[in-house]
């Protein structure tokens, strides 16, 4: 017979030797898989750094509003500390509610509207005189 014949037999495989093999298979199934999943979890946790490095920059810029916001409100009530007929009222509460918005823009806004009052009052008080 030539090697190429189908008919012939093939030896035999032990039961042992195929329960090997098939481990085999499996188990080099199962590494590329992990390595897979290494390299996801890899992934996923620089995505997670890059998250948290953005909730840091966030919350330290959503402070730094806060803050200009507060003393832009100080400086207003101080400005207008001389109309009596204008009711003071406290600082308000954040609205949960509001679009949120670029951090700098609102401070910049924040500033801008203050310089506004502030012209408008030093405005007032040169018409007096």
């Amino acid at each position: 017979m030539s090697t190429g014949d189908p008919l012939r037999k093939r030896p035999a495989e032990s039961p042992a030797a195929a329960y090997k093999k098939a481990i085999r298979e499996v188990t080099g199934g199962m590494e590329g898989e992990v390595k897979r999943n290494e390299e996801r979890v890899r992934q996923l946790r620089e995505r997670i750094a890059d998250l948290d490095r953005d909730l840091s920059t966030a919350a330290d810029r959503r402070l730094l509003v806060r803050i200009a916001a507060n003393l832009a409100w100080e400086d207003a009530l101080e400005a207008l500390w001389v109309e009596s007929w204008m009711t003071m009222k406290p600082f308000p509460k954040p609205d949960r509610m509001a679009k949120a918005g670029d951090a700098m823009e609102l401070a910049a806004e924040i500033e801008r509207k203050a310089a506004d009052l502030l012209a408008a009052v030093r405005g007032r008080s040169v018409d007096r005189h």
